[in-house]
């Protein structure tokens, strides 16, 4: 149950998602899953990541979507309460699924090796009807990726019918494209997201996957501003690794340099940049979003899990020397 807004004329949340909640099994840094022992379990996905972050920051965030009605379902619905994310916008689904990955954490050179089984997942059978969209939309900023659309015709569909609500109702709606080869080609993602680029009021790209899906190649400046030019909102954020991202904002440039990490773990590391950008957004600055998602990914590499913990307080320390002092 959702608790009742303090002020009825603002929206009651600061950002919703929706999407899918997957399990992770993977096995430790360095090892192979064919001689695995024992796997670590973890819960999480691209929206609902970007969420919980948000939530750790004190926002007040809320995730959308379906979950199997079974222990499993329960776990995830737990898992998100506990990370401070509302769920009173999730349906239960009997019969189903919970969508399961399977990790390898390769240690450079080698990559992360990622096996997906989703098919007939909950999430999957995601359609427009299951979403209460009066509670969806009663809020500040809604966050989207490139995955749910590449899971199938349903998912695709609630993603469409989400941008053509927040268009006629004015809630501000950003994009990571969050290209996975696994699940669509780079042509069937670019057909699909290119023609609702001028639904969204911000992109957000990888400058590898700009090249990939869009085309788009070039010095990071001009990715930038060709990917902004695209949108409603004139604005794009692409991320550059090591070296942090930039930004282009309505005509004018913004950068972030990198923030030196030890890696844990790589994956949600761009759900936490991503939630960083957001929250520097929401208080009316997309350079302190910068800022604020290059410290918050830098900060998800030394974690373990999908899910970024830290406070305000925390950020606020990171932001400005780049590293926290010990807590005692």
């Amino acid at each position: 149950m959702t608790a009742e807004r303090q002020n009825p004329a603002e929206p009651h949340f600061d950002l919703t998602s929706l999407g899918e909640v997957m399990m992770r099994l993977s096995v430790g840094q360095g090892q192979r899953r064919i001689r695995a022992e024992r796997l670590d379990a973890h819960l999480g996905g691209a929206e609902c990541n970007v969420c919980a972050a948000l939530a750790g920051l004190g926002r007040h965030t809320a995730w959308f979507g379906l979950l199997p009605e079974s222990p499993l379902g329960e776990w995830a619905l737990r898992h998100l309460r506990a990370n401070g994310v509302d769920v009173g916008g999730v349906r239960l689904v009997p019969d189903s699924r919970l969508g399961t990955y399977f990790v390898e954490l390769g240690v450079p050179p080698n990559p992360i090796n990622v096996t997906y089984d989703r098919a007939r997942s909950a999430a999957a059978d995601m359609k427009p009807a299951d979403i209460d969209w009066e509670l969806l939309l009663d809020t500040r900023w809604l966050h989207l990726t490139g995955i749910t659309p590449a899971l199938g015709h349903g998912p695709a569909a609630t993603v469409d019918e989400a941008l053509r609500q927040t268009a006629d109702r004015g809630v501000r709606v950003s994009l990571d494209v969050n290209f996975r080869a696994k699940l669509w080609s780079p042509e069937d993602s670019r057909a699909w997201l290119e023609p609702r680029l001028d639904l969204v009021d911000l992109v957000i790209c990888g400058v590898e996957d700009a090249k990939v899906v869009f085309g788009i190649d070039g010095v990071p400046e001009e990715v930038a501003r060709m990917l902004a030019e695209r949108t409603r909102g004139e604005r794009a954020v692409v991320t550059l690794g090591e070296d942090g991202a930039l930004a282009w904002d309505d005509g004018s440039l913004e950068r972030a340099e990198g923030v030196s990490a030890q890696v844990v773990d790589r994956l949600g590391a761009g759900d936490a940049f991503a939630a960083g950008v957001i929250d520097g957004l929401l208080d009316g600055s997309l350079a302190d979003g910068l800022r604020r998602g290059v410290a918050m990914g830098a900060a998800a590499l030394g974690q373990r899990g999908d899910v970024l913990n830290v406070s305000r307080e925390v950020l606020g320390r990171l932001v400005v020397g780049g590293r926290a002092r010990p807590e005692r």
